[in-house]
């Protein structure tokens, strides 16, 4: 059977993974790993100073104490920097060589995929290192380099003010009518999740002025527009900023990272779709994982034409990235099997 490996970019609604994150801290096999994940949120914290993340996160990101299971702060949990954060660490946790194939829970791969941040996972994946120790090195330089640019996408990000947030979802729309809506304003179409499923993205306070100003559209039957927790404004150009200032400080990826290294394919929606006809993959990876708008129905078009899979093996957090694939695919390749990788549980 040929595998499509599937990531979320973040948990969205259920939360961060804190509860399957501490079930895996909790894995004697798993001690090395989670070292070296404290270690690199640790080691970018130091660098970046407290001015650079205290605002969003008052008491930092204790992460060793969080998963030994002290209770974060209030709010953190909603906080974009953890949702991102935590994904990325659970993900890059269920990928370890010696980890779910000694237990046949994973099968291997034919190429790919990741909603938003979940590139890097799926980037992770297409590398298909098996030594466990360089694998543990790389994740230890791959969260190092998320953590920065999760906190540069805050230090460049626009104020919240009232009950507006940076990101909106837009249900039951076509996509010629989202354009029509966000064209010539601020607001920007960040993410085409499937035919009918759209999220802008912008300064909230223009984002609250989109919303009244088309209120009667929005109103119409079948549509619906719903403030996300998100506390920056993924993918558009106000996070530009942050990736270059992440960028600057790339030395944290002491490995290399071009598309030639990469074993199996991982496709995006613009062309070269498949990122092992790509050179220097970090800028490519961190900007389409903040910065660039996301097409997803042109995404998984890419991965079904290029690889031809028979099953997508979806490793989370959460659904919304197997959700969004399967409105994509309504209609057609019905035979497609969907699998997911279950949470760990205490």
């Amino acid at each position: 059977m040929r595998h499509l490996y599937l990531f979320s970019g973040m948990a969205g609604v259920q939360g961060p993974p804190l509860a399957a994150l501490r079930a895996l801290y909790a894995r004697p096999e798993n001690a090395r790993y989670f070292t070296g994940a404290a270690e690199a949120v640790a080691r970018v914290l130091d660098h970046v100073g407290a001015d650079a993340y205290r605002r969003e996160l008052p008491g930092g990101i204790p992460l060793t104490a969080w998963l030994r299971g002290d209770t974060p702060d209030a709010g953190a949990m909603e906080h974009s920097i953890v949702d991102g954060l935590f994904a990325h660490i659970y993900q890059l946790c269920l990928l370890q060589p010696a980890v779910g194939r000694a237990a046949g829970e994973r099968p291997a791969p034919v190429a790919a995929i990741g909603h938003s941040l979940g590139l890097i996972g799926a980037m992770a994946a297409g590398l298909g290192m098996t030594s466990r120790r360089e694998y543990t090195a790389f994740c230890h330089d791959l969260i190092a380099m998320t953590a920065l640019t999760l906190i540069r996408c805050h230090q460049s990000a626009p104020p919240r003010t009232g009950a507006a947030t940076p990101m909106a979802a837009v249900l039951g729309m076509p996509t010629e009518r989202v354009r029509e809506l966000v064209a010539g304003t601020p607001v920007h179409l960040a993410l085409a999740n499937s035919d009918r499923s759209h999220v802008l993205a912008g300064d909230p306070a223009d984002l609250a002025e989109l919303r009244t100003r088309h209120a009667r559209r929005l109103a119409e039957p079948g549509v619906q527009w719903t403030y996300l927790r998100s506390t920056a404004p993924f993918h558009t150009p106000l996070l530009e900023p942050a990736v270059r200032a992440a960028l600057e400080d790339r030395h944290f990826m002491t490995f290399p990272l071009t598309g030639d290294r990469l074993a199996i394919p991982v496709y995006v929606a613009d062309s070269p779709v498949n990122l092992q006809h790509r050179g220097d993959l970090l800028p490519e990876v961190i900007a389409h994982g903040v910065c660039r708008p996301l097409d997803w129905p042109g995404t998984v078009r890419a991965a079904i034409d290029g690889c031809r899979p028979d099953q997508i093996v979806d490793f989370g957090p959460g659904p919304s990235a197997r959700v969004f694939t399967r409105e994509t695919l309504r209609g057609s390749h019905n035979g497609l099997r969907y699998r997911s990788i279950p949470a760990p549980t205490a």
